[in-house]
């Protein structure tokens, strides 16, 4: 195996240790071992190109979506969705380009029987005149179609109703196997040992995946599974939870590049292996044949949401009468919907109205960035299931919702960075609240930092728990004033749960064992009010979590993603 970080450790040099500022232990054993064991993860590679290119400036060619051969026209009232799609598939057979919307509003999906937008091809940029209400306005007048809502990622993306949003980026689900694993992988490893590095090429995108020897589909039990029991150590599984161990799991995938073919029968991934993968997994690799190089910007996506949100109920008349479904009030009203894509960015964009703002399934290295959430309350903000290593940077979250960043399904390396809620407290009336949310099925190794305003309040049912998988680093993070939580129990603690009952003691004492082998390092709060851990404020490190410069604003280290950028790259 090669530590991609030898022979960097000069970037260390950069940390400022004044008296006045602290450095993480955590950060200096990471610099001497790299990202094996138990220690920090590896985030480096999160985001568009892995985080080493700077999203690109497409020019041309262009395709005016008000050009007399497409005869969308903004502000007229009719709707634009056939046209703005003509300007797209003309795109995609002229083999990408840009696909431009002058400033104005373009009406979209103004009826349930209305088409929808769909991006299916690569390098295809769909680019507006900015995001505020006098730039380009995408307007859905109607909640996409009634379906069912699976859990994310375990069926076809084409079968999924949330889906059906104001635009759909939806690339192919297929695969051809490459290669095989000859030996056993550890965490930290990079360099692969496989059957024949024939079918590679460098910069190739490929996706890996582990079965589990152990999972029964037809017969779950919380004693035969293996992936589920390594992600969530030293969480004890039990009965209850038959989803965590079930037949959505039995194949693990994620999705990597190809650093280097070191010789016929040795690859080097671009990031280090996030769990140990021995041969009894039968792990492979498969080509990615999903799209590439999408972009969405400098667009203002907008609907005809009326309000009166509650989570997870319908919407009611005076007399009782259901309005809109809880379906639709949670998944329909939804802006972008991504499945199957790598290398792709959203960036100057604005959710107004809407109950779901971009949901990012099975992909990979996409960056979300300069965005705004306004209008009335809803869902979820930025949602993360069976994908890996995006990047979400520089969001404001005006609206009020009840998860404004969800990670869930096996999600993994994942940076959220740099972002803040205007807003404080929980509305007990909608649900709405200023949280991090982790949904179940062990999403793990992900990093938030730099958060102002949150606090881990998770969501997902008892049959997916815990909420998150092992190793989630939460770093540099300013707590609300105001934590309401599950509980008066809870109103101090960082991190939440509703299950404790499935915790060791049973009691609220131990809510932190649905966070297993967690870093929380540099938690603070608004207004000098302390935070709590597991009913401490106590600096820590057991099986459990490693806590360090708890309610300790001034790190030496704001941001761990772009240090580990510096000196991994």
């Amino acid at each position: 195996m090669e530590k991609r970080i030898s022979g960097e450790k000069k970037g260390f040099a950069c940390v400022d240790e004044t008296a006045k500022k602290w450095t993480p232990a955590v950060w200096k054993d990471f610099v001497r071992n790299g990202p094996t064991g138990t220690r920090l993860p590896d985030f480096s590679r999160a985001g568009y190109g892995m985080g080493e290119q700077p999203i690109p400036e497409i020019e041309s060619p262009v395709f005016n979506v008000t050009h007399v051969r497409f005869g969308a026209a903004p502000d007229d009232g009719k709707e634009d969705t056939l046209a703005i799609q003509a300007a797209i598939d003309a795109a995609a057979a002229a083999g990408g380009g840009v696909v431009f919307l002058p400033k104005g509003r373009y009406d979209i999906h103004q009826t349930k029987a209305s088409p929808y937008l769909q991006i299916r091809s690569d390098r295809i940029v769909l680019r507006g005149q900015g995001s505020g209400r006098n730039g380009t306005t995408l307007f859905m007048g109607a909640p996409g179609e009634e379906g069912p809502v699976r859990r994310l990622g375990t069926v076809s993306a084409r079968i999924e109703a949330r889906h059906h949003t104001a635009l759909a980026v939806l690339g192919a689900e297929d695969s051809n196997e490459l290669a095989a694993f000859t030996q056993d992988v550890v965490r930290g490893q990079t360099d692969i040992p496989v059957t024949d590095t024939g079918k590679f090429s460098e910069g190739q995108i490929v996706t890996i995946v582990c079965s589990d020897p152990l999972i029964d589909p037809t017969h779950p039990a919380p004693h035969k599974a293996d992936i589920p029991v390594q992600l969530t150590t030293p969480f004890t599984l039990g009965p209850v939870q038959k989803d965590t161990f079930g037949p959505a799991v039995k194949k693990l995938s994620w999705i990597a590049g190809i650093e280097k073919i070191i010789d016929a029968h040795t690859i080097r991934l671009t990031r280090p292996a996030r769990f140990d993968q021995p041969l009894g997994y039968t792990p492979k690799i498969f080509s990615f044949n999903g799209i590439q190089e999408i972009g969405i910007e400098h667009l203002r996506f907008e609907s005809a949401w009326p309000g009166g949100y509650r989570h997870h109920k319908p919407f009611q008349d005076a007399d009782g009468k259901i309005i809109r479904t809880a379906k639709e009030q949670d998944y329909l009203w939804g802006g972008i919907w991504i499945s199957s894509a790598v290398n792709g960015w959203v960036q100057d964009v604005t959710f107004a109205d809407m109950t779901q703002g971009i949901i990012l399934s099975r992909s990979a290295q996409w960056a979300l960035k300069n965005l705004t959430f306004t209008g009335q309350e809803g869902h979820a903000g930025v949602t993360i299931g069976w994908g890996n290593d995006n990047l979400v940077k520089n969001v404001e979250f005006h609206a009020r919702l009840v998860h404004p960043v969800t990670l869930t399904m096996t999600a993994s390396g994942n940076v959220i960075t740099n972002c803040t809620t205007h807003y404080e407290g929980r509305n007990l009336h909608s649900g709405t609240d200023t949280a991090m949310d982790f949904h179940g099925i062990f999403p793990f190794e992900n990093l938030f930092e730099k958060m102002k305003g949150f606090y881990v309040c998770p969501g997902g049912d008892l049959s997916v728990m815990p909420h998150a998988g092992v190793r989630n680093v939460f770093w540099n993070i300013e707590a609300p004033a105001k934590i309401t939580g599950y509980g008066d129990y809870a109103k101090d603690s960082f991190v939440q749960t509703y299950d404790f009952v499935s915790t060791s003691s049973k009691m609220p004492a131990t809510m932190y064992e649905h966070y297993p082998q967690a870093f929380y390092i540099g938690i603070h709060r608004r207004g000098n009010r302390p935070v709590t851990l597991a009913g401490s404020t106590e600096d820590r490190h057991t099986r459990w979590m490693t806590v360090e410069g708890l309610n300790r604003p001034d790190m030496a280290i704001p941001s761990l993603y772009e240090l580990q950028k510096k000196v991994l790259q």
